[in-house]
């Protein structure tokens, strides 16, 4: 059977660039170097403008970091005409805060030397992540000129972004550890500041976004699940009083029901939301 088919829209079609490496750092006890990569998600080559940008940074307790692991969802925002970059980063076993913010900063620095190249708008740029990546996406945002943050190449560059959407993301860390629900995870704290919280406050008041929030602090969309036992839901509260007390933009959804790293976060309807919050403040 013959057919003639007339296709009444268009969808972009997607490049995916794999293993870039975007640093290196020190690698096994400080004797080599370790490569640090990226992949990028974006539309053909071609585009008439240079396009907005989402850099992703996974989840796993700062300890087991995969940024491949949620590309097929990441999709959808690229088909929404964004830029997606994944990023790795040191796990706490390789290096302990603040490494972890230097390096999603060196990311974001070498994506904007090289914006031509992955036709981004280095001045359109948002930081989302799950977990202990939405605690990194927190802390790049709320450290918006901090240069102590800027390590490495590309120090031409700034690593300012001008959004930042957590989900589920850990904001202090001695409050995480002694109001979860669980303490299974205790010790993902004491492997990322290298010594208890309650022991350490300074590292703590480091690792937590309170600390760098501001009148000038760029919007937030927070998402965090009611019947989450890993991350408490109180702390993204928290956190955005703390945003709208200083005239901060921002959005707090709670998803009811949903647990920590629950599927529901990846629904088309969590998309749209995101989505439209990117197109709000990304103009």
């Amino acid at each position: 059977m013959k057919k003639v088919l007339h296709l009444l829209t268009s969808r972009p079609g997607l490049w995916q660039d794999t293993n870039v490496t975007y640093a290196q750092v020190p690698g096994w006890l400080g004797y080599t170097t370790m490569d640090l990569q990226l992949t990028v998600l974006r539309q053909f080559e071609g585009q008439p403008h240079a396009l907005p940008a989402i850099f992703w940074f996974g989840g796993g307790g700062w300890m087991a970091v995969d940024h491949n692991v949620h590309l097929p969802n990441l999709v959808d925002f690229v088909r929404a005409g964004f830029v997606v970059v994944s990023v790795q980063y040191r796990n706490s076993n390789q290096a302990v805060w603040p490494a972890q913010l230097t390096d999603a900063k060196a990311a974001i620095r070498y994506m904007k030397a090289h914006a031509d190249k992955y036709q981004i708008d280095p001045e359109r740029l948002a930081v989302m992540g799950e977990s202990a990546g939405g605690h990194l996406a927190s802390m790049v945002a709320v450290t918006n000129g901090q240069e102590q943050f800027d390590v490495g190449d590309y120090l031409d560059q700034s690593s300012t972004v001008q959004a930042a959407i957590p989900w589920y993301g850990v904001v202090n860390p001695l409050s995480a550890k002694q109001n979860s629900a669980s303490s299974d995870f205790d010790f993902v704290y004491r492997n990322l500041l290298g010594g208890q919280p309650e022991d350490n406050p300074e590292l703590v008041s480091q690792a937590d976004p309170h600390t760098f929030v501001s009148d000038s602090t760029v919007p937030f969309l927070l998402l965090h699940g009611t019947e989450d036992e890993v991350v408490p839901i109180d702390d993204s509260r928290g956190l955005y009083d703390d945003l709208i007390s200083h005239g901060v933009d921002a959005d707090l959804y709670e998803l009811q029901g949903a647990q920590h790293m629950d599927e529901l976060f990846m629904q088309p309807e969590i998309a749209k939301i995101i989505i439209d919050f990117l197109n709000t403040h990304l103009k």
